[in-house]
C-alpha cells in the first residue's frame, strides 16, 4: 500500500478512478498469441500496453515492455493492443522481440472503452479484472515492475 501511495504521489501511477470498474472486453482479433479474453487473465494482475507503430514514444518504450514481459515479474502478465494502426505491426513486433499476446483494435473501440486518449498508454488490471491504474507515456522495466506490484 505504501508503494502505491508513493507512486501516486510522484505521478508515476495514475488511479483509474476512485471506484474500481470491471475492464471492458478485449479485442477478439489477435495479431500474435491467439485470442485472449479477460476470463483468461483473471486471477492475476495484468499489464495492457496500448500502442501503434506510428507512435514515436511507443518505439521508445517497446524494448522496456519486451524486457519486462520476459522478466520474472512480468512473465505471463503482459498483453498489448495495437490501436487503429495501419503500419507494419508484424515488423514492429519482430524488431522489439514482442512474444506476448498482441490484439488488434482497428477502429479504437477497445482503446476508447479503456479511456486511452494518447499513446502509449499502460492500463493495469488487478486479479479481479478491474482497472486499477492508467498511465500515459513511455514506461521502463522499473516503472512496469512497480506498477504491477501495486495492482497485486
Amino acid at each position: 500500500m505504501a508503494v502505491a501511495a508513493g507512486l501516486l504521489a510522484y505521478g508515476l501511477l495514475a488511479p483509474a478512478s476512485t471506484k474500481l470498474t470491471p475492464a471492458p472486453p478485449l479485442p477478439r482479433a489477435a495479431l500474435q498469441g491467439g485470442p485472449v479474453t479477460l476470463a483468461a487473465v483473471h486471477g492475476h494482475p495484468e499489464v495492457i500496453a496500448f500502442f501503434a507503430t506510428w507512435c514515436t514514444a511507443c518505439h521508445h518504450e517497446a524494448s522496456a515492455v519486451a524486457s519486462f514481459a520476459n522478466s520474472r515479474a512480468g512473465r505471463g502478465r503482459v498483453l498489448a493492443v495495437d490501436d487503429a494502426d495501419s503500419g507494419n505491426t508484424r515488423g514492429f513486433l519482430a524488431e522489439y522481440h514482442w512474444t506476448f499476446p498482441v490484439l488488434n483494435d482497428p477502429d479504437s473501440t477497445t482503446a476508447q472503452a479503456y479511456g486511452v486518449l494518447h499513446l502509449p498508454t499502460t492500463v493495469l488490471l488487478n486479479a479481479k479484472g478491474e482497472i486499477v491504474a492508467r498511465d500515459t507515456g513511455p514506461q521502463t522495466v522499473a516503472s512496469l515492475t512497480r506498477a504491477l506490484a501495486t495492482a497485486s
